[in-house]
């Protein structure tokens, strides 16, 4: 989910990804997750100047894989810590785009 705001020359959007908590026939659970991402925009006289930052709360999270991987891989191919994929923390994002 998202919402935006637009106003020239700016461009300003919050959005959601929800993962949610689901379990299977034998029991096994994964728990969801949700992170908010802020990104916004400026339009300069030439290009565009653009900014992001994921995981706004730097939510502490292990991916939907990283709860399943476990089940498949340990401790046939390794301990269940090696497959324990976590979410990515705060993440800052810029760029400055040109188009021609």
């Amino acid at each position: 989910a998202y919402i935006g705001w637009a106003p020239d020359p700016w461009s300003l959007r919050v959005q959601s990804t929800t993962s949610f908590d689901v379990s299977d026939a034998q029991g096994y659970k994964v728990d969801g997750y949700t992170t908010v991402d802020l990104l916004g925009s400026y339009q300069l006289p030439v290009g565009t100047l653009s900014f992001s930052i994921e995981n706004l709360f730097d939510r502490d999270y292990t991916t939907v894989w990283g709860q399943r991987a476990p089940l498949y891989y340990s401790p046939g191919y390794g301990p269940a810590s090696l497959y324990d994929y976590k979410g990515r923390g705060r993440t800052f994002g810029l760029n400055y785009s040109v188009l021609f």
